[in-house]
């Protein structure tokens, strides 16, 4: 599954891509931060113009890890990295803890699942925790038969067996069990989940097909969590490494919520491969303070794609610039929660001028890209549409919307039923990116008669006012899989939004996924993505973006990665 981790937020990032679920990403860059001392030297940033990849593009010049063999590199080290927001919720599968730095932190210590993805969104087979997935037909269900590798074991202890998928089933499998999951995904289609032959083995029979198969048991997870209070609150400000199975686990008192920093050492009850380094150390920094930590030699990497931190950290000795293409969509984020009018919602989609916000994104960074119109499907996916509702960037069709709703101009807004015709636009961090798009957007919607507010916050509020829903607009939007099945039910199934949505929209969603054939199926996501925009308008796209990254030289295997599992056990210093 993919953590609700759709959004997006100024620097946060996913990493872990072996989730179904989508994770939260602010609108600005993963990493980053602003610096304040100045330091010169040879880095090695091209100022070479990047084009966004479209419809054939090749893979490999999508991303940048600087690959090299591992046993050519330095055995030990810390790596220092910063993070826009740490928790407070750990728990990465609630709604309040699926943003992509809690994501990202918590996979070097949280990798228990079937599977992992290659640069290109294949599955490959997870073999520290799997030894085998095959399914089969039986009369008109599924039936899926998983080995679980008996060296698998969670930190506590617990043996990870089909006692474990038993648990993940029952958590997953309906919103209406009072876990506060972001979507139930595939296994609302799981019937039962028996054991096999053995402990290790276990029989998944499905009520009705789901596709793919694959995003089944992406995640395992303790049978500890199936206690409600614990899954839901029991991880805020609390990591319980106990919990989970990974290369690294946390140090001694790792976690410091005072410091706010995140440390990692290796695993000593790791079955599976050793990692290089002796330490990852993550802090939360606002982006002026991780550009001054940067130039200032305190971490070792830092997120380049906003031209604020891209111009101060180009040219620090000793560093590159590794450049990708980020897995990201969105950008006009609406909560319908809080705007509940649809005819508000569309006249903002209709009115917003969607260049004039992404020109302000990417002002001074080498790197240019059409308008993208998904939220499902990267603009190079061979399943690409845009479905971004026509006409847009129009302020008289966005007035004809609100008057033909019954809005009457009143001054420089409009109002209806004696309430003026407004809301507020949130904006976390310090970089003046962020801010530059909201006052346009502010202006923009004044000229259409809305009255937009902004409401700053710090980038540590991300996950928390985001994850409660406590918020009008934002620019944050959600990280992109290969496969768009279960993004399209998270975005646009009614029960995921508060039954705001259709009927007629649920049915094509139930229909879609029972396509077994990858490219149909896709294509079906893109027709329930395009009705869905042009009648709820609460998910819209400004931007993809860049996943530029500014690190160290001699930093190897780490770097934008596209859609590929993070392999921190792969992640070192090179000897020269």
């Amino acid at each position: 599954m993919t953590a609700n981790t759709a959004y997006t937020a100024s620097s946060h990032e996913a990493t872990k891509n072996s989730f179904s679920r989508r994770a939260l990403i602010g609108g600005t860059a993963a990493l980053g931060a602003v610096g304040l001392l100045s330091a010169c030297g040879n880095g090695s940033a091209s100022s070479e113009k990047t084009k966004a990849a479209g419809a054939g593009a090749n893979i490999e010049d999508l991303y940048n890890i600087n690959a090299q063999d591992v046993n050519s590199l330095k055995k030990g080290g810390t790596l220092r990295l910063p993070a826009g927001s740490i928790g407070p919720n750990f728990n990465f599968y609630t709604q309040s803890g699926n943003t992509s730095d809690n994501v990202n932190v918590m996979s070097t210590i949280s990798q228990a699942g079937m599977w992992n993805l290659d640069f290109d969104g294949t599955y490959k087979l997870n073999t520290d925790f799997a030894v085998s997935f095959e399914h089969s037909k039986k009369g008109d269900k599924i039936q899926v038969v998983v080995k679980l590798n008996p060296k698998a074991v969670f930190n506590d202890g617990t043996p990870i067996t089909y006692k474990a998928l038993q648990s993940t089933w029952n958590i997953f499998k309906s919103l209406d069990n009072g876990y506060n999951i972001v979507t139930s995904g595939i296994y609302e289609f799981v019937e039962s989940v028996e054991k096999g032959e053995d402990d290790y083995s276990a029989t998944v029979t499905f009520s009705k097909p789901f596709y793919p198969l694959q995003s089944l048991f992406s995640e395992i997870l303790h049978p500890a969590l199936e206690d409600v209070e614990l899954f839901n609150n029991g991880f805020v400000d609390e990591p319980h490494p106990e919990y989970w199975a990974g290369p690294f686990t946390l140090a001694d008192k790792g976690w410091d919520s005072t410091a706010k920093t995140f440390s990692v050492v290796p695993n000593d009850k790791w079955w599976g491969t050793k990692p290089l380094l002796d330490k990852i150390v993550f802090t939360q920094m606002e982006s002026s303070a991780a550009r001054a930590a940067f130039k200032n030699d305190e971490i070792d990497a830092i997120g380049a794609s906003t031209s604020s931190t891209y111009a101060e950290v180009k040219n620090i000795a000793g560093t590159e610039l590794r450049k990708g293409t980020r897995l990201y969509a969105g950008g006009l984020d609406i909560n319908p929660r809080r705007v509940k009018d649809a005819a508000l919602r569309k006249a903002i989609f209709v009115g917003t001028n969607r260049e004039a916000l992404a020109n302000i994104q990417f002002q001074g960074l080498p790197y240019e890209e059409t308008i993208p119109g998904s939220m499902i499907h990267m603009p190079f996916s061979p399943y690409y549409q845009d479905s971004y509702p026509t006409p847009n960037n129009s302020v008289s069709e966005a007035q004809k919307i609100l008057e033909a709703a019954g809005y009457t101009k009143n001054g420089d807004y409009y109002e209806k039923d004696g309430t003026k015709a407004g809301c507020a636009v949130v904006v976390f961090g310090d970089d003046p990116t962020n801010k530059g798009k909201a006052q346009t957007f502010t202006q923009q919607m004044k000229d259409v008669g809305i009255e937009i507010r902004i409401d700053q916050h710090a980038d540590s509020e991300f996950a928390t006012i985001l994850g409660n829903w406590d918020y009008d607009i934002s620019f944050s939007g959600y990280s992109v899989s290969a496969d768009a099945t279960e993004s399209t039910k998270q975005f646009y199934y009614s029960e995921n939004n508060e039954g705001i949505g259709s009927k007629e929209i649920d049915a094509l969603i139930d229909a879609m996924t029972l396509i077994e054939d990858d490219k149909e199926r896709n294509l079906a996501c893109n027709e329930i993505e395009k009705k869905h925009m042009a009648e709820f308008a609460f998910l819209g796209t400004i931007t993809n973006g860049p996943d530029f990254v500014m690190v160290k030289k001699t930093l190897a295997n780490y770097g934008p990665h596209l859609y590929k599992s993070m392999d921190w056990t792969a992640v070192g210093w090179m000897n020269s």
